[in-house]
């Protein structure tokens, strides 16, 4: 089969359409005839090799994460899905590889995909969706009266953190660009700033919650608009960030990763339409490098780019 891959970190000259043979499926393993796979940042960042430590040395490497499908094959010890079961999921970083015509995955990183969502809506959901549940959900307690800041409210991840606050009767204010104002009101985040307007958030009264989705809110001005026992969420832990956060109980990590037994939970959110992807491109798998390098360098900006199959 096809995938999309690489002999050696560094940019997106280093990928390439590549043959690829899954091997057989393991215990607990189902193989999935791909649909749609969605682009993160995390791919690109695999591929120059901020995770090299944990990924290994061994190439060539795949690329892709978050992707939808047809199961083709289910292996021993897998009870929960059969052959042609419309499921969603994503694989494991060090196990890359969505960019492809078809996966190898561990049933327990995949969910059945509800019948109201495309393929396309499906992919985009999973790194997203978990990484905002343990932000809001697990981290940030979002409840009833609740008042949650995001940094970022209009991002794949920000978008899916409102959803999700607003759903479980939280108030959420936020910041985000000019383009994305419109959505995000309507989304019910109140009041809104502008990203580089961090005098008037940080003065506009305390809250239980600060989720910085960008990385780009200072971890000291977070501690600052925060309740007594609120916590600061983040997402992006440079060495700086966390060692200005590491000594206080405040300071809150979420990885998708730690997610992933939610999505169930996301996928039945996703179907009653509770949790709404925005998807800004769906372009067909042979233009996989162009649709990559042009999310990597910002060329494309609204809404997540997947791929079609």
């Amino acid at each position: 089969m096809k995938r999309v891959q690489y002999d050696r970190h560094g940019g997106p000259e280093k990928m390439y359409f590549g043959d690829y043979d899954l091997p057989p499926a393991g215990d607990g393993e189902v193989r999935v005839s791909v649909s749609a796979a969605a682009i993160n940042p995390l791919d690109w960042k695999l591929r120059q090799g901020a995770m090299k430590l944990f990924t290994g040395r061994r190439f060539p490497k795949g690329m892709g994460t978050d992707f939808a499908g047809i199961v083709e094959t289910v292996s021993g010890g897998v009870v929960d899905f059969r052959v042609g079961d419309e499921v969603f999921g994503m694989m494991d970083f060090k196990r890359s590889g969505a960019f492809a015509e078809a996966v190898l995955v561990e049933a327990a990183h995949l969910t059945k995909k509800p019948p109201q969502l495309s393929f396309a809506e499906a992919a985009s959901l999973p790194i997203a969706a978990m990484t905002a549940w343990v932000a809001i959900i697990d981290r940030a307690k979002a409840r009833p009266g609740a008042r949650i800041f995001i940094n970022g409210c209009s991002g794949a991840v920000g978008a899916l953190a409102v959803q999700l606050a607003v759903s479980r009767g939280a108030h959420v204010a936020g910041a985000c660009g000019p383009a994305s104002r419109e959505s995000a009101r309507a989304a019910g985040v109140a009041p809104l700033f502008h990203y580089s307007d961090s005098q008037a958030y940080t003065r506009q009264g305390t809250y239980d919650a600060v989720f910085d989705t960008l990385g780009t809110l200072d971890v000291g001005h977070g501690f600052a608009m925060l309740n007594p026992g609120g916590v600061f969420v983040d997402i992006n832990p440079t060495p700086a960030r966390l060692l200005r956060g590491v000594l206080s109980r405040r300071y809150k990590l979420a990885f998708a990763t730690m997610g992933i037994k939610h999505l169930p939970e996301i996928a039945e959110l996703a179907g009653n339409g509770t949790l709404r992807p925005a998807i800004g491109l769906e372009a067909p798998f042979t233009d996989a490098l162009a649709a990559i390098a042009d999310t990597e360098t910002g060329r494309r900006t609204s809404g997540k780019t997947v791929l079609t199959f």
